[in-house]
């Protein structure tokens, strides 16, 4: 896990969702791709996230409990852990603490 990305253009206004406990900016990288930075701040109940294009959540501290889909448990995923979610799907994510992520759309 490379702990920067280099070559990249920032969008400077961030994405807010679910009142700022979401919050995160978009990478434009040199080849193309985006990716998403950000940080998920605790909350009593999870948030759940529509998947508009396969994406890959790459945990970069912190813990999150994550529920993909109709999945029947919550999965709990740490630093250096990632999951995915499929186009289409949706996912639900409770953390009991801060969250920094870097989500890959794949």
């Amino acid at each position: 896990m490379s702990r920067q990305f280099d070559f990249v253009s920032v969008t400077k206004k961030p994405t807010i969702h679910y009142g700022g406990r979401s919050i995160s900016h978009v990478l434009h990288m040199q080849d193309g791709t985006r990716k998403t930075i950000g940080v998920i701040l605790p909350s009593p109940q999870p948030l759940v996230f529509e998947v508009h294009v396969n994406e890959r959540m790459e945990i970069v501290s912190g813990q999150c409990l994550v529920q993909i889909d109709d999945e029947s448990a919550y999965r709990l995923y740490g630093e250096g852990e990632s999951f995915t979610a499929s186009q289409g799907s949706i996912f639900r994510l409770q953390a009991k603490e801060v969250v920094d992520y870097v989500c890959h759309f794949e």
